[in-house]
């Protein structure tokens, strides 16, 4: 009789185990199908209200809105971007529940930009640069005129 029910008891952990082995290798498949799914960083808004989470929203000018928009998407933030045609300002969108890591994107963004604020534009760095380029090409290229010149009259003798 013992070992009647020694042997059930191990049928029944046996049965168990196969169940839970197959549960798991579904749900991982089922994970591994729906990854592509899962969107992160910047949605639309209506893709945005779609996941029922309390949205929050903070405005920005126009010059802040690209380093912002990497910083958000550094710290895998949800957000949506829309644009006040009158006023040129952004207005980002976001889960509630991120408002921390917004905040320190906004902290990150505001060191870029205080810090970007010594360095020239690009622009002017690449109009310089050109300038330069082109004042050492016409030094070389009269120090080879001149030495042109020395060997031709070299030659001459």
């Amino acid at each position: 009789m013992a070992g009647e029910l020694d042997q059930q008891a191990i049928e029944v952990s046996f049965k168990a185990t196969k169940i839970s082995y197959n549960l798991l290798v579904a749900l991982s498949k089922s994970i591994v199908e729906n990854k592509d799914k899962i969107e992160h960083g910047e949605q639309s808004l209506k893709k945005l209200n779609m996941q029922g989470r309390k949205l929050e929203s903070i405005d920005l000018p126009d010059s802040d809105i690209k380093s912002f928009r990497k910083q958000l998407n550094k710290h895998s933030v949800d957000f949506s971007i829309m644009q006040n045609k009158d006023t040129k300002e952004y207005t980002i969108f976001f889960k509630g529940q991120d408002i921390e890591r917004v905040n320190m994107g906004l902290k990150n963004c505001l060191n870029d930009i205080s810090k970007n604020k010594n360095k020239k534009p690009f622009k002017e760095t690449a109009k310089l640069a050109v300038e330069k380029a082109n004042s050492l090409n016409k030094a070389i290229d009269m120090t080879k005129d001149r030495t042109m010149e020395k060997n031709i009259d070299r030659g001459s003798r």
